[in-house]
């Protein structure tokens, strides 16, 4: 497609200039930035391509996001009440499907009868079900006929294919969920002027694969068909854009095609950021620009839209491509099963703030109870701080009392905020430890923060008999920004494995006079190591992430990036 093909419905705007009005919270100017040089000019304003929606339409964007904030604020202020209501209309809405009868749907009354009624399963448990509903069968999970299927896999299901019914319910929810994050954004930022840019999405193929009667899909692709009509002009890329398949193609596309456009938001997987934005660099150079960062590039992007992994370890990476120390970066916990769970509220507290009104209710079994008989499952509004539980959920779309798989624990509870611990079948475990791949990542942090460098990105694995003995260690592979190594590794090594001390208690004893475990090894990777790691495990999906937690298979790849042994 021709440039003018694109800017026929647009207007032009000086780069740097069109700015937000209002400062955020801290003083701090969120459209702030240097104008973009132009053919080499450091300094020099260029036109850049702005969206079709003039200025007036940021009212609007004031009004939505007050009254939505506020509607959000009223469910969590009232949290109880809001998890029954969303309890009693998904089983009200199923009560006479198949699972319904079985489990007597219309005799449950209050979260006492429900845990009575339905016990907690995982995917084996409706399978049957899903299976039969993508033969096209109704009235079993959900009265209603499932056109959608969620295609996921991973270690909750021991690396098979999952297929998750996505209703239309469900998508309905996760568009207001997706709504609640951005217009949270705005509101505490005062950035209502973000759709007078565009927005830009990082996602996989909208492709969808016809199976008889369903279409399979994954969920971000399916969302951004069902993306709402007051967006579609300002969101890239286009149709032709989106069903590219090959990932490492697409992200040289969008680099080239959109380089002159006013990007002033990127939504997609946090760990893919680092790489459009590598891409769109290369790609502003190749044409003669003196682009030190994408600031220089796209001046007026403030804000990113982040999830499916930890974001903090991508900070220190994401700062220094785009030349800006006070990007925000909107955090979302979200999953297949249920839509959005919870996003970031800008309050300076750690965790994500949980999304209690949109379609799923949550329930939640202490770890250190999970798998006792009668172990006791605590709805939202009773979940303690600090305890760490595994997360239960019950959806719109047919999942009921469902295990999903992952630890979660609480920073506060009133109002809830919820963070991500790890997955409950990936754990890295060789003398009974269970370390999680959050105790990893702020071991890394803590090596950063010793000995000072900015790493790409890092995973950690397990070697077992190490030199014939019986002794295991952890093995740390890390890519480091070019130029951003630790001046001494033996002294980082040393600092990650005195990390992992400090975050597992077990992992401390068992270190303790080497009596387990010999200390931590770290094998830095040849530059661009960790992509070729990603290329060859995802094959260029999107959603796929670097691995916190490495298995021998992918250990081997990594070796291999690691130029010598």
């Amino acid at each position: 497609m021709a440039l003018s093909d694109v800017t026929e419905p647009s207007q032009r705007i000086r780069a740097g200039v069109d700015r937000v009005s209002s400062r955020a919270p801290g003083g701090e100017l969120p459209g702030s930035g240097s104008p973009a040089p132009s053919g080499g000019s450091p300094g020099a304003a260029r036109d850049l391509v702005g969206s079709p929606y003039p200025q007036a339409v940021a009212r609007g964007f004031e009004i939505a996001a007050h009254l939505q904030v506020r509607s959000w604020d009223t469910a969590l202020d009232h949290l109880q009440k809001t998890q029954q209501a969303a309890l009693a209309d998904i089983l009200r809405h199923a009560r006479s499907t198949a699972f319904g009868r079985k489990h007597d749907f219309a005799r449950v009354r209050h979260h006492d009868d429900y845990v009575r009624h339905v016990p907690v399963g995982d995917y084996d448990t409706f399978s049957p079900y899903i299976d039969r509903m993508r033969a096209g069968e109704r009235n079993l999970l959900v009265p209603e006929n499932v056109v959608y299927f969620g295609n996921s896999s991973g270690s909750s299901n021991h690396g098979k294919s999952k297929f998750l019914p996505i209703t239309d319910r469900q998508i309905r929810h996760q568009q207001r969920a997706g709504a609640d994050a951005a217009l949270r954004y705005m509101n505490w930022s005062a950035d209502y002027g973000l759709f007078s840019g565009f927005t830009l999405g990082l996602f996989p193929p909208t492709t969808m694969r016809r199976e008889g009667p369903v279409l399979v899909t994954s969920n971000p692709a399916l969302m951004m068909t069902k993306m709402p009509l007051f967006t579609r002009p300002v969101y890239l890329p286009e149709e032709s854009v989106r069903v590219i398949p090959n990932y490492e193609e697409k992200l040289g596309v969008i680099a080239e095609r959109y380089l002159d456009h006013d990007v002033r938001a990127v939504t997609g997987t946090t760990c893919w950021f680092t790489l459009l934005f590598e891409k769109v660099l290369a790609a502003a150079r190749a044409r003669g620009r003196s682009a030190r960062t994408v600031s220089d590039v796209w001046p007026n992007l403030r804000v990113l839209f982040g999830g499916g992994v930890a974001a903090g370890p991508y900070l220190p990476v994401i700062r220094e491509l785009t030349g800006r120390a006070d990007i925000t970066l909107v955090d979302t916990y979200n999953a297949t099963e249920g839509g959005v769970y919870a996003s970031s509220d800008f309050l300076g507290q750690p965790g994500m703030l949980m999304l209690p009104h949109r379609g799923t209710f949550f329930e939640f079994v202490r770890l250190d109870e999970r798998g006792t008989p009668g172990a006791t499952r605590y709805p939202l509004w009773a979940v303690e701080k600090d305890r760490s539980y595994s997360i239960v959920v019950t959806t719109v779309s047919g999942l009921y009392a469902y295990e999903l798989g992952d630890i979660v624990r609480f920073a506060s509870t009133d109002p809830p905020r919820i963070e991500f611990v790890g997955r409950l079948s990936g754990c890295l475990s060789v003398t009974q430890e269970l370390t999680t791949h959050v105790e990893i990542e702020r071991a890394v942090a803590y090596a950063l923060s010793a000995c000072p460098s900015v790493t790409v990105d890092f995973g950690a694995a397990a070697d077992v008999a190490v030199d014939g003995t019986a002794k295991s260690r952890y093995v740390l592979f890390v890519e480091f920004q070019p130029g951003a190594a630790p001046a001494d590794l033996k002294a980082f090594s040393a600092a990650f494995d005195e990390g992992l001390c400090k975050q597992n208690r077990v992992y401390g004893e068992h270190r303790k006079n080497e009596v387990a475990l010999l200390p931590a090894l770290v094998v830095p990777l040849a530059m661009g190591g960790a992509r070729r790691f990603m290329e060859l495990v995802t094959k260029g999906n999107v959603q796929g992430k670097f691995p916190r937690i490495i298995d021998d298979t992918k250990k081997k790849l990594l070796w291999d990036q690691a130029g010598t042994r």
